[in-house]
């Protein structure tokens, strides 16, 4: 028995969606991020854990030596794992956005504070 992995096409895809099985329709999903690894992970399987619609979601790094990330997704009836991928990754990106401002807030602030530590000394 040969198993393939599924890797990036010409274009460069960083995602690949694997059929999920019938019956559980759009519902439940393994998505495929190449080049990623366990910081969008965790990341992202915590905003998906944060939607009340989704029901699971869990990641895997498949193999060390392999440069992707295995990212699967179960939802409720009705709300396809694709799209609660899709608004996790919107979330994800406003977070950072928050989080990378109040950090040079708070850098800005300490400089102002502390005006002798913005000097450096060779």
């Amino acid at each position: 028995m040969t198993v393939t992995k599924p890797e990036p096409a010409d274009g460069g895809n960083r995602l690949v969606v694997l059929a999920g099985d019938r019956d559980s329709g759009d519902t439940c999903r393994t998505f495929i991020f190449h080049k990623e690894n366990h910081t969008l992970g965790n990341a992202l399987r915590h905003v998906l854990l944060m939607n009340p619609r989704v029901m699971f979601a869990g990641y895997s790094i498949p193999h060390p030596a392999e440069d992707q990330m295995n990212i699967r997704i179960q939802t409720v009836e009705d709300y396809p794992a694709q799209e609660a991928l899709k608004q996790a990754l919107v979330d994800l990106k406003s977070l950072a956005t928050i989080s990378k401002q109040k950090f040079l807030d708070a850098v800005t602030e300490y400089k102002q504070e502390h005006p002798e530590c913005t000097k450096t000394e060779v």
